[in-house]
């Protein structure tokens, strides 16, 4: 028989407070199976775009405003030529919105019209120079924006680049010597562009702290989470070995020493309680590998080899042994097909669950089971007849915990893409039938026994 294969692709998100726009959008999108599909609507995803908008439209706004007083200003104060005022305005302004998608482009592009500017201009009267109002507006703005993008040390350079411009301008505008407005004019923008730069870079690595301070939040909830179920998989196993082995390895003693302890049993009781201890040891094995595998979950239960439709002869035997009758159940319907590793264990399992519940319910019934492949599923059917001993043991069998066993049987079939189907006989048996796919791959996931 072929193992099922299963197959599982992580994908990483990326956290949103660094995302950007594109990333943002394209994380609208899945895929499955090399198809992308888009993302079912969220009010959150809906505000998270209204939000960059809005950003974008700001941004737009700002730089159309700054062109719009920019260029008059140029032509009227500085006596600029209408192509070339207009030109740098546009220039400088569209500087502004390129730093917002690409900061160090957009910084190195923004020096072009503040060192140019100057040198074209024939200020009237007490204009400021050798950086206009607008100019240096738009460049506070630059190193802002670029200061909450990316790296602090962008930001620094293009202040520091700015402010070498305004000095050496000073020079080349104004050879026979510097005026005081000019001076004061460079340090003015060295102030307030400096101080802004430093409360963006401010924001943004306090923007950076929150991000990393909740993503160590979310390890630790997740590390947490980890350390209380392995806790309550240690108590179960605790609870489980405690309770059940205990009663299990007496009844182990119990059966093996049996044959000492009377004198004068007959060989059908001697073989009789020498088939009660093999099942009680087969059973503890079992248990001792589930306990391992709630202690130790990345361990698994691969501590023995697990059953398949190969072992059913043997569960058959064990079930005859205690005066079930079992007619040999043909299995040449599944020989001739392939059956998965995982869908052979979740049979073999619903079948043991099945004889169990007959042997507990319906002691010495007649139990039918049967195996076809129908469509490319797997149907068992697991049919038992009526017992008259089995209406004493159904009202000594009661409590609150009495259908356990069905309900698990559901959970495995439902596991792997099957279902389970329990229902009483007209007869006043009982029938269990479930249909599982050939492979787990044809189903929803995988299980462990």
């Amino acid at each position: 028989m072929k193992a099922a294969k299963n197959k599982t692709v992580n994908v990483a998100a990326e956290p949103a407070a660094r995302r950007s726009p594109e990333t943002a959008t394209a994380a609208m999108t899945t895929a499955h199976g090399g198809v992308e599909a888009t993302a079912p609507f969220s009010s959150v995803n809906l505000w998270r775009l209204k939000g960059i908008s809005w950003v974008w439209l700001g941004t737009a706004a700002v730089c159309i405003a700054l062109l719009a007083v920019g260029a008059p200003l140029n032509m009227s104060l500085y006596q600029m030529a209408l192509p070339f005022a207009l030109g740098m305005a546009i220039l400088h302004s569209a500087s502004l919105g390129l730093t917002a998608a690409r900061p160090v482009a957009g910084v190195i592009v923004s020096l072009i019209p503040m060192a140019v500017m100057p040198l074209a201009s024939d200020p009237v009267g007490a204009a400021p120079m050798p950086f206009s109002v607008v100019a240096m507006i738009t460049q506070v703005l630059v190193i802002c924006i670029a200061g909450l993008r990316v790296h602090w040390m962008v930001s620094a350079a293009g202040w520091l680049a700015s402010v070498m411009v305004g000095v050496i301008l000073n020079y080349l505008t104004m050879p026979n010597g510097q005026s005081l407005g000019a001076q004061n004019n460079v340090v003015i923008f060295a102030a307030v562009s400096g101080g802004l730069m430093v409360a963006a870079v401010v924001v943004q690595q306090w923007q950076h702290l929150r991000a990393e301070l909740a993503a160590e939040r979310s390890v630790s909830a997740e590390e947490q989470s980890r350390r209380r179920l392995a806790e309550e998989r240690a108590r179960i196993a605790r609870e489980l070995h405690d309770v059940v082995a205990h009663g299990m390895s007496v009844v182990v003693v119990q059966a093996t020493t049996a044959r000492y302890r009377h004198a004068g049993l007959s060989e059908e009781l001697k073989q009789e309680f020498d088939d009660i201890a093999a099942n009680s040891r087969r059973a503890m094995t079992e248990m001792r590998s589930m306990l391992g595998s709630l202690r130790n979950s990345e361990a698994g239960r691969e501590l023995g080899p697990q059953p398949t439709l190969a072992d059913l002869p043997q569960l058959f035997a064990s079930a005859r042994s205690t005066g079930v009758r079992i007619p040999e159940p043909a299995l040449t319907d599944i020989e001739n097909h392939d059956i998965g590793e995982i869908i052979a264990l979740t049979s073999y399992r619903i079948v043991q669950e099945a004889l169990s519940n007959v042997i507990r319910h319906a002691p010495g019934a007649t139990v039918q089971v049967r195996f076809t492949v129908i469509g490319g599923l797997l149907e068992i059917s697991v049919v038992n007849s009526s017992s008259g001993v089995g209406m004493v043991m159904a009202q000594l069998d009661k409590g609150a915990h009495v259908g356990q066993g069905l309900i698990g049987m559901r959970e495995r079939a439902a596991i792997v893409g099957g279902s389970v189907v329990c229902a009483p006989t007209s007869d006043g048996g009982f029938s269990v039938t479930a249909k599982l796919p050939l492979s787990a791959n044809n189903g929803k996931g995988n299980t462990k026994s």
